[in-house]
């Protein structure tokens, strides 16, 4: 199996899951679409473009391309960077938890620009507070959304009610 017909498999089983948890979910309600319609034509449209591609690879190449070069290795900074992205992504949802979002959204920003872009400190804690003051206004105040709060998020939201 190639690692095209093998990526497209993945695609698959990952969309099945997905559009077997959106199942679940109310397709309708009494004042019209329920919260589960979207997820279950997004998913189900997704499985069946994934197994559509596995069955048939050759849909997904553009008429230009020829022979398909080997990527070079990523550098050493490519692959900090990389890396550094794939730890933060999963800490973002379990940091808020016990951190709040504020302090969670202004680690991972800190980090993320300082470390992984190599940005100039000043300029990365700039825009870790600006990340973090409008992640939490923006949406645990006008969206609505419920985030994991402490005491700073409180605030926050207290400054702009």
């Amino acid at each position: 199996m190639s690692l095209e017909r093998s990526t497209f498999l993945t695609g698959f089983c990952v969309a099945a899951l997905l559009l077997w948890q959106a199942i679940s979910l109310d397709a309708w309600s009494i004042i019209g679409p329920g919260p589960g319609l979207f997820p279950m034509l997004t998913t189900g449209f997704s499985c069946v473009v994934a197994a559509l591609l596995f069955c048939f690879p050759r849909l997904a190449r553009s008429p230009l391309d020829t022979e398909r070069e080997r990527e070079p290795p990523l550098a050493p900074g490519e692959r900090r960077t990389f890396i550094t992205y794939c730890v933060a992504l999963p800490l973002l949802a379990v940091m808020s938890v016990y951190l709040g979002f504020f302090v969670t959204s202004f680690i991972l920003v800190m980090g993320l620009t300082w470390l992984a872009e190599r940005r100039e400190w000043r300029s990365a804690l700039s825009f870790a507070l600006l990340c973090g003051i409008i992640g939490v206004v923006g949406f645990g105040h006008f969206l609505g959304a419920s985030l994991p709060t402490t005491e700073i998020d409180d605030f926050l939201l207290r400054l702009v009610r």
